[in-house]
């Protein structure tokens, strides 16, 4: 009786996973973060209109992976862009906020916001699963499509699972599933993208709670994607995990880093945001009693 129990509860919180529009009923409207950053906002709409020709034409041919996959990436990087950008905005309205709360700040984001980046997100991993699919897994000449499109997967999954928050994302399932896609993408090839499997990895170790949760996993898995690729998202990310294993001085200098530090083009839109929150942290870090 108490095993049903538990299978019943568990039943209705997987229910329970939150659901989003299709991204068309907004692209195109006026975004809801607003921050004094405005001016970096400018590419907003382009990606939305980006994404949303993505997603378009990946429905006139849903046969073609690579279309379905170009949806599923360009759909990241409008998620991505309003997370770190909202972030921000979160955090202008703190006059003073501990560092704490700078680490914590996507957790301020409004409903708004979070949704239209779950609706991102949604529609970004329906083409990432469409896009595997349709490529044929004996292939050798296509690793190169079959780690893109597991980092997708990868990628739509963990913002699915932060729209959730972790007690819809456990009864979800979202755990291992991401974790599928994770080691799929680095054991495809780590390098990928500017060490982005790995960036994926270390973040996701270094946030997730336990049983997925591993600091030695997530800063080695950083420290690797910042030897290969010095950009701010690879610095930032580290230094948070460092901060966490207690390494102060080694998150103070990658947030540093970080805050000086070039974007590629799958983060350059976000970099100007991320590199507002590494500064963001020093500030914070400097107002720290003892220091």
């Amino acid at each position: 009786m108490e095993r049903l129990a538990s299978i019943v509860l568990l039943s209705a919180c997987s229910a329970c996973a939150l659901s989003a529009p299709p991204a068309s009923e907004w692209v195109g409207r006026e975004p809801s973060v607003a921050s004094e950053h405005a001016p970096e906002l400018a590419e907003l709409a382009e990606i939305d209109r980006a994404a949303a020709d993505a997603l378009a034409a990946s429905a006139a041919e849903p046969d073609d992976a690579g279309l379905a996959l170009r949806a599923a990436q360009t759909c990241f990087l409008a998620a991505d862009l309003r997370l770190q950008s909202g972030s921000v905005a979160a955090l202008d309205e703190l006059a003073e906020p501990t560092l704490e709360q700078v680490l914590r700040a996507s957790e301020r984001l409004p409903e708004a916001l979070r949704i239209e980046i779950l609706s991102q997100a949604t529609a970004g991993l329906e083409a990432a699963d469409r896009a595997a699919a349709r490529t044929a897994p004996e292939r050798a000449d296509l690793v190169a499509a079959k780690v893109a499109i597991e980092l997708a997967r990868g990628q739509h999954l963990a913002l699915i699972a932060w729209a959730n928050g972790p007690t819809r994302s456990l009864f979800a399932g979202y755990g291992p599933k991401l974790v599928q896609a994770i080691d799929a993408a680095v054991a495809a090839d780590p390098t990928f993208d500017h060490a982005a499997p790995l960036r994926l990895e270390g973040r996701f170790r270094g946030e997730a709670p336990r049983p997925f949760g591993d600091l030695v996993r997530a800063r080695k898995a950083l420290e690797r994607a910042v030897e290969l690729a010095p950009l701010a998202v690879n610095h930032l990310f580290l230094g948070d995990v460092l901060w966490r294993a207690n390494d102060h001085a080694g998150a103070e200098r990658e947030w540093r880093a970080a805050s000086t530090a070039d974007g590629d083009a799958s983060t350059r839109a976000s970099t100007p945001f991320l590199a507002e929150l590494a500064r963001r942290r020093l500030a914070a870090l400097a107002r720290v009693p003892g220091r």
